[in-house]
């Protein structure tokens, strides 16, 4: 509750929250529809090899959602992947609409409600009956089973947040970065940044300001709720600032990129990178240890959890680039393609 405290607060909710989610959406519909267009260029039946990487994709998520971390975002990537497949044969208006109606589409919440009502569940049960007491007492001195039955609990309860805001918006990035391939934009990112920067930020300034407008205005002074088409469309712009503000910062690191200073700056972050899949669940092997194993879980102010995160990052930095000198995978990165082309695949550098 400190000032300082309050500073990193906007500051998190401004530059950093929602903002990564969508980014590495568009970047994963990317780098599936290469890896689609790869195969076919050498004749080699895509199919069965991406339908082979998304089930392993979605058996790591799982086993991570079960053992370390309810917040997973790997399995709802190999159910993307899975869509990517069939979609890849779509012209590329129909992948561009789809992802324009994925984000205005207001009944989400709606399909949600009717599912769980018609199966008769309720996911959300068991943490509504939770005191935060409880729930305190399980994260700090619960039992390793006790432990995966409330990551269970907690995903339940998540679950109509991620099926109706998460999956839509980070679907849509997905598809987006699936329509930069097959439109051929991905061939010409540099010139098409060029191209686009002028109404971009245009555009960006607009909606920055309706994103202030209706932060420090709108919610303040008039009771929008949710349930309503309003509430809907007034929510949905509020979330499109959030996109937009992540595409800002992937043409900065277009353009950066392009400068010697830019490309210095950013060259040691391709080491993480490379291995981003093993620094992912390293970082929730962190979390878990500091949280659990060593019982420090809402023992940090937002200070010391930002400082936790700039120290994790600065040893995953050097520690991937030492790894990386040896081996031509990461750990995690080497079983998946393993799994992926279902052979026992050379890891270490010749």
């Amino acid at each position: 509750s400190s000032t300082l405290n309050n500073i990193i607060d906007w500051c998190l909710q401004f530059f950093f929250f929602s903002k990564f989610f969508p980014i590495f959406s568009f970047l994963f519909g990317i780098g599936v529809a290469l890896q689609i267009r790869s195969l076919k260029s050498k004749r080699i039946p895509s199919s069965v090899f991406l339908i082979r990487r998304f089930t392993a994709l979605l058996v790591f998520g799982m086993c991570h959602i079960l053992f370390i971390w309810s917040g997973d975002i790997l399995h709802l990537y190999a159910l993307f992947g899975f869509l990517l497949i069939f979609m890849y044969r779509m012209p590329p208006v129909v992948i561009f609409l789809s992802a324009i109606v994925l984000i205005f589409f207001p009944f989400f919440d709606d399909i949600y409600e009717y599912i769980i009502h018609y199966l008769d569940v309720n996911p959300s049960g068991n943490m509504n009956q939770m005191t935060r007491d409880h729930i305190h007492s399980l994260k700090v001195n619960g039992s390793y089973t006790s432990g995966i039955q409330l990551r269970l609990d907690e995903y339940g309860y998540m679950l109509p947040f991620v099926v109706s805001i998460m999956i839509p918006f980070a679907l849509a990035m997905t598809l987006l970065g699936l329509y930069v391939v097959k439109s051929g934009i991905v061939d010409r990112i540099q010139a098409f940044a060029k191209k686009i920067i002028v109404p971009f930020l245009v555009s960006f300034v607009v909606i920055i300001a309706y994103r202030f407008l209706f932060q420090y205005w709108i919610l303040e002074a008039f009771d929008i709720g949710f349930g309503s088409i309003l509430s809907f469309f007034l929510w949905t712009l509020y979330f499109v600032s959030e996109v937009m503000i992540s595409f800002l910062y992937l043409l900065l690191i277009i353009f950066a990129l392009q400068t010697k200073v830019g490309f210095k700056l950013f060259s040691p972050l391709q080491y993480v990178g490379r291995m981003a899949f093993t620094n992912y669940i390293l970082q929730s092997v962190i979390g878990y240890l500091i949280m659990r194993t060593f019982g420090y879980f809402e023992s940090f102010d937002l200070l010391g959890c930002v400082l936790i995160v700039i120290a994790v990052y600065a040893v995953q930095i050097p520690l991937s680039w030492y790894w990386l000198k040896y081996f031509q995978f990461g750990p995690l990165e080497w079983l998946w393609r393993c799994i992926s082309y279902w052979k026992v695949l050379p890891i270490r550098k010749s």
